[in-house]
């Protein structure tokens, strides 16, 4: 989300409007490309966050590099924790990206 977006945003937001849902990771707010994310997957978990179609798929094929056993409903506690390890890290990994990309557009004084 560009400077004049998020102004727009917030200016909304202090109207007393509620502000879009935005994906958590790159901040776009297309409701048509948000998606409710789970966040620990949907057999393990009802907490989700919102993210964009591309971050969901991108977030996805990294759980899904896990086994559907190890991600089942029945899967053991150990197994659970695994996934969840998994789903925070695929999450933070996007984050990370996309602060890194911020940072490389900043102007630097050199």
């Amino acid at each position: 989300m560009d400077k004049e977006a998020y102004s727009k945003s917030i200016n909304r937001y202090k109207k007393g409007k509620k502000p879009p849902m935005a994906c958590a990771v790159c901040g776009e707010d297309d409701e048509k490309v948000i998606e409710m994310h789970h966040v620990d997957g949907r057999n393990n978990s009802d907490v989700v966050k919102p993210l964009c179609m591309n971050c969901h798929s991108k977030v996805t094929a990294k759980q899904n590099r896990l086994s559907p056993k190890v991600r089942s409903k029945d899967a053991s506690e150990e197994n659970k924790k695994v996934v969840n390890a998994i789903s925070l890290l695929a999450l933070l990994r996007e984050l990370v990206d996309r602060l890194d990309d911020i940072v490389m557009e900043m102007p630097t004084n050199v």
